[in-house]
This record gives structure tokens, sequence and C-alpha cells, in this order.
């Protein structure tokens, strides 16, 4: 009887174990599909930005004092997501103030698509000192409206 009871505790014990295990995989899996959606999608953005931004904002993301506004480390960027969006998809023009720098230039829409355009957000939301947790996906770039 004695057996049959240890028996019964390590096989409950065995699995406790691979149930634990499992989620785990299962957790960390969803984790790195996300990071290899956002890896994929910061590639093509940079390839993007490099065709149609940096000559602007050049390629370190500092653009130009009172022309051209920084990407790198921008509180504009961080804290504007969808007013962000809206400017690569359709232009910018008026008064924005970036890093506490007042710009008012024009910015013509770029003709990307809006993969295109959240491939791009995706480059520059985490490249030079800034950090985008949350993908920005294609469905959230064709909510966007003039």
């Amino acid at each position: 009887m004695r057996k049959i009871s240890v028996a019964i505790v390590a096989i409950v014990a065995i699995l406790i174990l691979v149930s634990c295990n499992s989620s785990e995989k299962k957790t960390n899996t969803s984790e790195e599909k996300e990071k290899t959606k956002l890896e994929a999608s910061m590639a093509r953005g940079k390839n993007i930005y490099t065709n149609f931004c940096i000559s602007c904002h050049l390629p370190n993301g500092k653009g130009l004092p009172k022309v051209f506004p920084p990407l790198a480390k921008s509180d504009y960027l961080k804290n504007n997501r969808l007013g962000s969006i809206r400017s690569i998809k359709y232009g910018q023009s008026g008064e924005i103030i970036v890093n506490g720098q007042t710009y008012n230039g024009v910015m013509a829409p770029l003709g990307l698509n809006d993969e295109e355009i959240a491939d791009v957000m995706n480059y520059i939301t985490n490249s030079w000192g800034n950090y985008n947790a949350k993908l920005i996906t294609v469905k959230e770039v064709s909510a966007i409206e003039e």
C-alpha cells in the first residue's frame, strides 16, 4: 500500500511539473513571436527610413535644429503616437513642439502605404533612445483619418 501511495505522489508531482513547464513555453512563444514581429517590422522600417526620411531627420535621427525636428529621444513621438502616425500618413504643417523646441515647417505626405508607415514608426519609436513597448500595426495605421 505504501508503494502505491509513493507512486501516486510521484505521478502527481511529475504532472504538476509538466503542466507548469508547458504553460511557460506558451507564454515565451507568444512573447518571442511579438519580438520577432517587431524586429522584422523594424528591419523593413529602417530601409524605409533610409529611403524617405534620412535626408531631413539625418542618419542619427537628430534632425536639424529649428528646421527638422529630432526623432531621437523625441518626447513628441513618445507622447503623440497617433499624431506621429498621422504626420507620416498625411503630412504635417503648422507648429509642433519637440523636446521643448518649436518647429513650424511642412512635411509633405510621403506616399507610403499603411504597412510601410507601421514599419517606419516601429523603427523610429525603437531607435536612438526611443522605446515603444506596443507594436504599431497596419490595423492601427489604417484607422487613422486625416
